[in-house]
């Protein structure tokens, strides 16, 4: 057998794969046994027009698809597939592409929503990402262990000073906790300390001496990744 004779036979074989997978999906999903005897009658016709004027199989004849692109035939259409650009994601991008994740509460975006409190208390808005990316990994359904809520993780206590209502609200989850952060902020001139003061409270910072390495590990542990996201957003 020749080596067009082969990848013809490859080739019929993945599409024939191909296609009873599909036919198979489509029988656990609902669908009546007519689709089943479709797929054997197009199987057949397609067996049928490879062969030659003898009746024979002509197996240069399946070689139809040629140098086609595979990735046309199914889910990303279009779309030739090439695993190096997988690997050449960069680490800064994971925020972005977090944030573009349809993720919306009362028809406001997360995005819409940090780019409002950004502009209204004069936050970095990559830093207001960065603190949601460490906080609840934009979840805003997220709830601690020690009660803490929504996508900034406002405890009880803290959102009702801030004037937030429903913590679980985008709109309002965001524009209170970009508030405390810039309390923050004003406070200890920086946003190392003031991230230390939004995870370990202001009194806590302000009794270490403002000295990172006085705080407890959780909160250096806290500051170094919120601070990395920063960076790299």
């Amino acid at each position: 057998m020749q080596t067009n004779d082969i990848t013809g036979m490859l080739q019929y074989e993945l599409m024939n794969q191909m296609l009873k997978s599909i036919a198979q999906s489509n029988s656990i999903d609902g669908e009546d046994s007519t689709q089943q005897s479709m797929f054997d009658i197009l199987m057949q016709s397609m067996l049928d027009s490879t062969k030659d004027n003898t009746g024979k199989i002509d197996i240069n004849k399946l070689n139809f698809l040629g140098d086609s692109d595979l990735s046309k035939l199914g889910y990303g259409a279009g779309t030739k597939l090439d695993n190096s650009n997988i690997s050449s994601i960069p680490y800064n991008s994971i925020i972005s592409e977090d944030v573009k994740k349809d993720v919306s509460n009362n028809n406001l975006t997360i995005d819409e929503a940090v780019d409002r409190a950004s502009k209204k208390y004069g936050v970095d808005k990559k830093l207001i990402l960065a603190v949601i990316k460490q906080e609840s990994s934009f979840n805003p359904s997220s709830t601690s262990n020690a009660g803490a809520m929504g996508l900034m993780q406002l405890m009880p206590g803290t959102a009702r000073e801030l004037g937030v209502e429903n913590a679980y609200d985008v709109g309002e989850n965001v524009d209170g906790g970009t508030k405390y952060l810039k309390q923050m902020l004003d406070t200890f001139g920086n946003y190392k300390m003031a991230l230390a003061a939004y995870n370990a409270g202001p009194g806590a910072v302000q009794k270490s001496g403002e000295n990172i390495n006085k705080l407890p590990s959780e909160t250096q542990n806290y500051v170094a990744k919120v601070s990395q996201y920063y960076k790299n957003a």
